[in-house]
């Protein structure tokens, strides 16, 4: 954000509205081995303030459901200008959560993970929308909820 003197004007730019989405939808038997959004889509998007900064957050309820060394992630993407625009950062697992190969019958455990990005060009539109995959692709994974919140940033 610039450096603003006491008394000046703070304009919309600087402090656009935080954005929120989540889904309870219950996704079973995952066997995705390539990053996926599911259905129905968790996706937000954010008008990048003037300090390029945003700060997300992420969150989902995993669980095996099956004596496997399954492991599930669940992350994010982000696109400019919207879903169909360019892919400015693909998926990272360790932006995400991973269910760390929870092993037969578990109930759902919910994480959370969080990131701060920057260098975001101020004023453009990004289109943050969750994924997630498995690693061996086994159909025994599955998720709860997911669940994303993105905060512009000073």
């Amino acid at each position: 954000m610039p450096n603003l003197p006491a008394g000046s004007n703070v304009y919309g730019l600087d402090f656009p509205p935080s954005q929120f989405d989540q889904d309870w939808t219950l996704i079973s038997n995952i066997t995705d081995l390539d990053f996926t959004p599911g259905s129905p889509e968790v996706a937000v998007s954010v008008t990048a303030p003037s300090s390029g900064r945003v700060f997300v957050a992420v969150g989902c309820g995993l669980r095996n459901d099956a004596a496997s060394d399954e492991r599930l992630v669940v992350t994010y993407r982000f696109f400019e200008d919207g879903p169909d625009g360019a892919l400015a950062s693909p998926p990272f697992e360790v932006k995400g959560v991973s269910s760390c190969g929870i092993v037969g019958a578990q109930e759902f455990q919910y994480h959370g993970n969080q990131d701060l990005i920057l260098d975001l060009e101020p004023g453009r539109q990004y289109y943050f929308q969750m994924v997630y995959l498995t690693i061996n692709g086994f159909g025994t994974a599955d998720i709860a909820s997911r669940s994303i919140l993105v905060i512009p940033v000073p």
